[in-house]
């Protein structure tokens, strides 16, 4: 039933005052409606307009920027004269060369200084190889000498012994005749033509004389025989200290053929060393002349690529002048990363390198151990490109573990308690039900670049604010953006 219906009888029936009263209240209530409306709709166009978002479960990518380096892999040295000064450097790091190509030029008149200087040290070291390879040989004269002395002392002994044998000889032969002597004597007949007694002393005289001569004899034999037994001694004595002598003489020269041969080993191996530094002398040489044929100009040894060079117009040359890789060799990258980067990146990363115009994904296949400050350098190798050994840049996403609640870090908001969300929550109000902001805190598990992971009081039908077109907290009445 209609309003009017319903009130008609009443009004048809009521006095004049009543009607009066009724009239006042549908006037107010009137108003009433016509202020809530004006309210409802200023309200409506001030309030705060937010977008709102529920958590869901998903990952927190971060994503990593750093300088890089790319590095030609696999280069080779390529070695020249050390020492010579360089008057140009006609290349740079990551030219192209061709086998033939000037690398570097030297000056001229240094370059025919080192000949000379390097032929004569050649010369010297190759001269010292020759008598160290030669040897020595022991004296044996000493020896020699001494086997003479020893070869004449035992035949001074013999011929001393020959002579002292005949010395005996002669005396026993007289010692013999003179012992027949004295036989003849006491055995001969009386002269009878003197008288017994003057036949008798005749023959005694005879005998003493005799036996006298005997006496003399035996007494020569005597000292002939002793004078050979000195001389004897005398001449074995110096036989033995020429043995002696002899003896002395060739322990001296075993002593010495052992130290010459060693001394001979020891210098074959020293040879050994003068012909390898002779060689070695001989190639350093080599390189020279080959550089001065070709007018003092190094010049590349094949095709490849310059990856490193460390030649300096005005500078002596080094013993390498720097590394040449082949024209298909593979490129590496290396990332330094912070402590904090590091934490996000492991092996298998993948990162993406740009240099110029060129641009690509390579694995990352290992990270150095961290330094003091907990930095690391992430290394790779780049896929095939246009990549030239110089700086680069690298970029990377590194993604969480899966998280139970992820919302937009712009949902995230801070005071003096902590991290909190706003949410939407319907409420009764004066002007009806609105959308009112309440404050539940959180805690933030992950961080990214642009997402949150975070635990608290909320679940997955929770509406959060994201975003706001004005300023808002706790209590305050918004508008959700459709």
């Amino acid at each position: 039933m209609k309003l009017a219906e319903k009130i008609g009888p009443l009004l048809h029936n009521s006095d004049p005052r009543q009607l009066r009263r009724f009239a006042n209240i549908l006037r107010f209530f009137a108003a009433l409606l016509v202020v809530t409306l004006v309210a409802r709709g200023t309200a409506g166009v001030t309030m705060p307009v937010v977008e709102i978002q529920s958590p869901a479960s998903g990952t927190v990518s971060t994503s990593i920027s750093a300088s890089a380096t790319v590095a030609c892999a696999g280069g080779e040295p390529f070695t020249l004269p050390e020492g010579l000064l360089v008057t140009g450097v006609p290349v740079q790091v990551g030219q192209e060369v061709r086998a033939g190509d000037t690398l570097a030029t030297f000056d001229s008149a240094e370059l025919a200084r080192a000949i000379a200087s390097k032929k004569a040290e050649l010369q010297q070291v190759q001269v010292q190889a020759a008598q160290q390879q030669k040897g020595d040989e022991a004296d044996p004269f000493n020896a020699q000498l001494s086997q003479q002395q020893l070869e004449r002392a035992y035949e001074d002994t013999q011929r001393t012994y020959e002579d002292g044998q005949e010395s005996i000889e002669r005396a026993r032969e007289k010692r013999d005749e003179a012992a027949r002597a004295v036989e003849n004597a006491r055995n001969a007949p009386l002269d009878s033509a003197l008288p017994q007694q003057d036949a008798e002393a005749q023959k005694q005289a005879k005998n003493e004389a005799a036996t006298a001569a005997l006496e003399s004899a035996e007494e020569t034999l005597y000292q002939a025989e002793k004078a050979a037994e000195s001389a004897n001694e005398a001449a074995l004595s110096a036989a033995q200290n020429a043995e002696d002598s002899r003896n002395t003489a060739l322990h001296a020269l075993e002593k010495e053929e052992e130290d010459v041969a060693e001394q001979n080993e020891l210098n074959r191996a020293a040879a050994a060393v003068s012909n390898a530094n002779a060689a070695y002398l001989q190639a350093e040489l080599d390189q020279l002349l080959d550089l001065q044929t070709s007018g003092g100009q190094y010049l590349a040894p094949k095709a490849g690529t310059i990856v490193e060079l460390d030649l300096v117009v005005g500078q002596p040359s080094p013993a390498v002048g720097g590394l040449l890789a082949d024209a298909d060799a593979d490129y590496t990258v290396e990332v330094p990363l912070t402590k904090q980067q590091a934490e996000l990146v492991v092996v298998g990363t993948v990162l993406h390198v740009s240099q110029g115009g060129s641009g690509g994904d390579a694995a990352v296949q290992s990270l150095s151990s961290p330094d003091a400050d907990g930095n690391v350098t992430a290394k790779a190798t780049l896929p095939q490109g246009n990549w030239s050994a110089s700086a680069a840049s690298a970029t990377a996403t590194a993604q969480t573990a899966r998280q139970d609640l992820v919302l937009p870090a712009t949902a995230v908001r801070q005071d003096n308690g902590g991290n909190y969300v706003l949410a939407v929550e319907e409420q009764n109000t004066l002007l009806g039900l609105q959308n009112v902001l309440v404050s539940l805190p959180v805690t933030v598990e992950e961080t990214g670049d642009t997402m949150v992971a975070v635990s608290g009081a909320l679940d997955y039908q929770t509406q959060v604010v994201v975003t706001s077109n004005k300023a808002v907290q706790a209590g305050d009445t918004v508008r959700i953006k459709q």
